[in-house]
């Protein structure tokens, strides 16, 4: 297939993590008491796996030289579960699969022995996992119990071989079931392939034989399933050329379970290349397969085609004689992983797509179909980033009243700060100042009513590297001990909200819309565990537990749809009661949104959209009540939350009359508003049980 897609080479560096032996005067796994093995079955629950026995095949960090080498990295679909005991006695258990297999048992033979016996039992075998054991059949006699439950002895036995023992495997888990139905004979491994001709120029990774393995359990499924044979039969005619003579369905199946197998390699300048045992495919293609991403194996089976002998004419790989074997490929595929069947039937066993070990750098993709499963939820948390927590966190307290401007910034002047957003969190008050060649974050304690002053965050060191608010700082927000402040240069900077230690960034300091890119950066929310930001065209949705202190510029989860290109004051809010996120824009607009459906991974589109009368700034809700800063006449107002329309003006509130107002928000029961006036701006504080 030779569709054009450039790549560009990462470098990769890395080390392989070594294994832990014993000798054979020693047990390497004693039990939960401490002892050591006397008795059989080994026991294993998954706390007993720590470094000295647990090695993870084709990690990031192991070597390519191990990974290319088949005879350390190879497996049959229909053993995926690899199990030997070496001749000192090592028992090595290797599995193939992004999924874990549970409730496990292992059951040996040796020679001279009647019966077969319990071996071990494992609690969860990991994905893949290698575990390595050491079993003290040279030294001592081991007590054992065989299926019919006789109580026998094995005696110790130095000549002991891996020829002379032989193992089975049990298992109630309906993974295994799927496992065992596989009837395709094929030998999975991976190719470094040419280093002269340039479609093998980029070597693959880790991340992309680990997404091998999961096609090629998934293929060898299908392929074998009852549900493939009869919609194969169902299908339209397959032609091998143009003369439209039809293929023999049944000898095609024989050759597909019978083929050889596969060696996987990574391709670059096409999307893949395919041919006897060689099958070479592009990033792309190992990521969008799933069902739940793009749902694209155009590729995938295209080179299999050719794999089991067929060229480009007729329609086993382009199609050229109507619809064919992709298609046919394409429809099983989906099915059996909508209905969770295949074997690896969701990208979220893997999330290759957040690895940083691939070549491409883009953002999670939006799911052509949404897969919920209760094992993917216990791996990633769930498909919602949204998460439930206490709400009101930072907003207890009782109302307070003031009036904040320079005079409490020790050293400012009214041309030094020019506050442009304000957070309350408990009793403490943040404030961004935006004030020209001045920006900063200014920390105050607002306890027991007062305003004092605490810090000034203005710089702050990265990696021996001093840096500060690159562009116009513009919002601020605070949740779960960290502070959050957006800037016009393309970036929220991150900090500690116990010590104002520099913890990490959101965008890269240069605009645009890559994977880890913001617009420039203007508003800022925190809701259920997702950090919104507001740039100058989408709202931007990154999830708080990626963030990593020390790692700069995590991934975008998704974007919401284009709003519009325009520079302004923006504002964000959700309100409580609805579940509603509502977010202004200069074009007279207020944005309405459904925060739940960032689930699905798909485009952040608009439900609603509200005229507002001015250019609004900023909203926020106070008990179901949503209020609107903004220019015009009505320079505060309660609005209606479905209509758009204003209810009542609160430009005037008690002794306050404000003038330009622009963000604020509503916390412990009390308005904190800007006010940025060309004599000195400020903030007021006002209790809002004065709005009535």
């Amino acid at each position: 297939m030779k569709r054009l897609f450039p790549a560009s080479l990462f470098v990769l560096a890395g080390m392989l993590l070594q294994l832990v032996g014993c000798k054979d005067d020693e047990v390497s796994l004693p039990d939960e008491g401490g002892l050591v093995i006397e008795e059989l079955p080994v026991r294993m629950t998954e706390a007993a796996y720590n470094e000295d026995n647990t090695y993870y095949l084709l990690n990031d960090e192991e070597s390519p030289d191990i990974y290319f080498d088949s005879s350390q990295r190879s497996f049959y679909v229909t053993q995926p579960l690899q199990i030997q005991l070496d001749d000192d006695h090592n028992f090595q258990l290797r599995f193939y699969s992004p999924r874990a297999l549970k409730n496990v048992t292992i059951w040996a033979t040796i020679d001279g022995y009647d019966e077969e016996f319990m071996f071990m039992s494992l609690e969860k075998v990991l994905p893949f996992q290698q575990l390595r054991v050491c079993i003290p059949f040279a030294t001592q006699d081991l007590t054992a119990y065989t299926r019919s439950g006789k109580k026998i002895r094995i005696m110790a036995n130095p000549y002991l071989t891996g020829e002379n023992i032989s193992f089975t495997v049990e298992s109630d888990d309906p993974y295994w079931d799927r496992l065992q139905s596989i009837r395709c004979k094929w030998r999975i491994a991976f190719g470094r392939y040419s280093d002269t001709q340039a479609s093998w120029k980029y070597k693959m990774k880790a991340s992309h034989t680990r997404e091998a393995v999961a096609i090629a359990l998934n293929m060898s499924y299908m392929f074998s399933s009852q549900k493939f044979e009869k919609a194969l039969y169902e299908f339209g005619p397959l032609h091998s050329n143009n003369d439209r003579v039809e293929i023999d369905k049944s000898a095609l199946l024989t050759k597909v379970l019978n083929h050889a197998g596969l060696v996987f390699g990574y391709t670059t300048g096409v999307m893949g290349l395919g041919g006897g045992t060689t099958f070479g495919m592009h990033e792309v293609c190992y990521l969008e397969h799933y069902a739940d991403d793009k749902s694209i194996t155009e590729t995938i089976f295209h080179e299999f085609a050719h794999c089991v002998g067929y060229g480009h004419a007729g329609n086993m790989t382009y199609e050229q004689t109507g619809p064919g074997w992709p298609t046919l490929c394409n429809n099983v595929y989906v099915d059996l992983s909508l209905e969770k069947e295949l074997p690896v039937y969701s990208r979220r066993f893997l999330h290759t797509r957040r690895s940083k070990n691939r070549y491409f750098d883009d953002i999670y993709v939006a799911s052509k179909y949404i897969i919920e499963d209760p094992e993917l939820d216990a791996l990633d948390g769930g498909l919602s980033p949204l998460r439930e927590e206490n709400t009101s966190e930072g907003n207890d307290g009782e109302p307070v009243t003031f009036k904040l401007d320079y005079s409490d910034v020790p050293g400012a002047t009214a041309a030094t700060f020019r506050p442009k957003d304000v957070f309350a969190y408990g009793d403490t008050l943040y404030v961004v100042n935006d004030a020209d060649n001045n920006y900063s974050l200014e920390v105050f304690s607002i306890a027991n009513g007062g305003k004092k002053h605490l810090e000034s965050i203005k710089e702050w060191t990265w990696e021996d590297t001093q840096e500060k608010f690159a562009g116009r700082p513009n919002g601020v927000t605070r949740a779960n001990g960290k502070i959050y402040v957006t800037h016009e240069g393309s970036r929220t900077e991150i900090f500690d909200a116990a010590d104002h230690q520099f913890i990490t960034c959101i965008g890269t300091g240069s605009w645009g819309t890559g994977p880890s890119q913001t617009v420039h950066a203007f508003d800022v929310l925190y809701y259920k565990g997702l950090i919104m930001i507001h740039d100058k065209r989408y709202i931007d949705i990154v999830e708080e537990r990626i963030l990593e202190p020390g790692k700069k510029a995590p991934r975008i989860y998704i974007r919401s749809e284009h709003l519009g290109e325009t520079a302004g004051t923006y504002g964000m809010a959700v309100d409580e009661q609805s579940g509603l996120l509502y977010s202004t824009h200069p074009s007279k607009r207020i944005d309405i949104f459904t925060p739940d459906v960032i689930r699905e991974g798909v485009t952040f589109k608009r439900v609603d959209q509200l005229t507002y009368a001015n250019i609004p700034y900023a909203l926020d809700f106070y008990e179901g009540r949503l209020f609107v800063s903004s220019n015009g006449k009505e320079k505060f107002s309660e609005v209606d939350p479905v209509t758009g329309e204003i209810l009542k003006d609160y430009t005037v509130v008690g002794d306050v009359t404000l003038q330009v107002p622009e963000k604020f928000c509503i916390r412990r029961n009390t308005l904190f508003i800007i006010d940025r006036t060309k004599s000195g701006a400020c903030i007021y504080a006002i209790p809002m049980n004065e709005l009535n």
